[in-house]
């Protein structure tokens, strides 16, 4: 079951709560195949939410740097005058 609503933190702290609960000994296994098959569903979207976050930081350094070099070449045609 995947909560989109779920913030990265929140996965993350359901994420390490999973980890702590199959560290038990006493977990079945039923419920440890459940809890391992949750996490492998958080960890998917947790990945995916990083790849989505970093993909954006590309975009906005791409943007600033044209920004940058369209700045620079005003300011050298400025010179230029």
């Amino acid at each position: 079951m995947t909560n989109k609503s779920q913030s990265f933190e929140e996965m993350m702290k359901e994420l390490e709560s999973i980890v702590q609960k199959l560290d038990n000994e006493n977990v079945s296994l039923e419920e440890s195949l459940n809890l391992y098959q949750r996490g492998m569903t958080l960890s998917a979207n947790c990945d995916e939410t990083l790849k989505n976050a970093e993909k954006k930081v590309n975009e906005l350094m791409s943007e600033e740097n044209v920004e940058g070099d369209e700045e620079t070449e005003k300011e050298e045609n400025h010179d230029e005058s």
